[in-house]
């Protein structure tokens, strides 16, 4: 975790906005994986909120996956009002997407 928290740091440093959100998307990842879901979350919303910004539909829907097995983890209903409102979406249509993602698996 560390590593990607320098390499986060540095991006910072030098405002490479697009590049941060990837390290974010890791470090949610290590947050989920430590069972550190508020952690994740917010990551995995960092990640989210610049991929959409950058209109980077192949890896907001990687980061869109990693919500999906948080929301499984969490059953949190306010991870789908957050993920609805970044995606100028209903919190219907991401319910129906988590599950797409579910179905997939």
């Amino acid at each position: 975790r560390s590593h990607y928290q320098q390499a986060l740091d540095i991006k910072i440093e030098y405002n490479d906005r697009y590049s941060q959100a990837s390290t974010y998307h890791q470090l949610g990842s290590v947050a989920e994986e430590l069972r550190e879901y508020e952690q994740a979350r917010s990551h995995y919303q960092q990640a989210l909120v610049t991929y959409v910004e950058y209109n980077d539909p192949h890896n907001a829907g990687i980061v869109l996956r990693s919500f999906s097995r948080l929301y499984q983890a969490t059953q949190d209903a306010s991870l789908l009002t957050e993920v609805a409102q970044c995606l100028n979406s209903t919190v219907e249509e991401v319910t129906q997407l988590f599950e797409q993602f579910n179905q997939s698996a």
